[in-house]
């Protein structure tokens, strides 16, 4: 399913929908960050507070993604992403900030997505075993085709890893039988986003 782009077009599309991406792991952090913050509420916190918690994680993210190689199983992966989710979930919650594992699932998923899109990491080891980003479309996507229904719940408040999110992941990874997770989210985001 490759596809020849011309260079300067793609390029310019990254630039034009990701801006400065010479530092990728930033970039593509940044852009998931957006994606999730809107679910995110601060209160009285300040600023600086927040950017130092953006900039932390940022920074986590960057050593963790970096470790991925390793990996060499579903279960070490889910294993790796639900450590990553913990981590971040309780850096928030240390400064007072409500936090959950469905908004830290999204800026965990995002990053590598735009990681992946960006073409600054292949994921080749361990792409069959990356998580889909969940968000509305997914789950309306999910439940469409494979009647997978979703707890009446938003996505950004699922607080239980096992026995909501990570269920939801074995779930839809064992209906999909024809391509790899992330593959099946980027063909049905599209769909479903329209």
């Amino acid at each position: 399913m490759n596809k020849i782009v011309d260079e300067d077009i793609f390029d310019f599309l990254k630039a034009a929908c990701f801006g400065d991406c010479s530092d990728p792991v930033k970039t593509a952090s940044d852009s998931a960050y957006k994606d999730m913050c809107r679910t995110l509420r601060f209160k009285d916190t300040p600023y600086s507070v927040r950017q130092e918690l953006r900039d932390e994680i940022t920074q986590m993210l960057n050593v963790e993604i970096g470790t991925l190689p390793s990996i060499k199983s579903q279960e070490k992966f889910d294993e790796w992403h639900f450590n990553l989710s913990k981590n971040i979930r309780k850096k928030y919650l240390e400064k007072g900030i409500s936090f959950t594992y469905g908004q830290a699932q999204k800026w965990i998923n995002m990053t590598i997505k735009y990681l992946y899109i960006l073409e600054a990491q292949t994921f080749d080891e361990v792409f069959a075993f990356l998580h889909i980003p969940i968000d509305n479309y997914i789950l309306a996507a999910a439940e469409e085709q494979f009647g997978i229904i979703h707890p009446d719940i938003p996505w950004s408040r699922w607080d239980d890893y096992l026995n909501l999110y990570l269920d939801f992941q074995n779930k839809i990874r064992s209906k999909i039988t024809d391509c790899d997770p992330l593959r099946w989210q980027f063909r049905n985001w599209l769909k479903f986003a329209k």
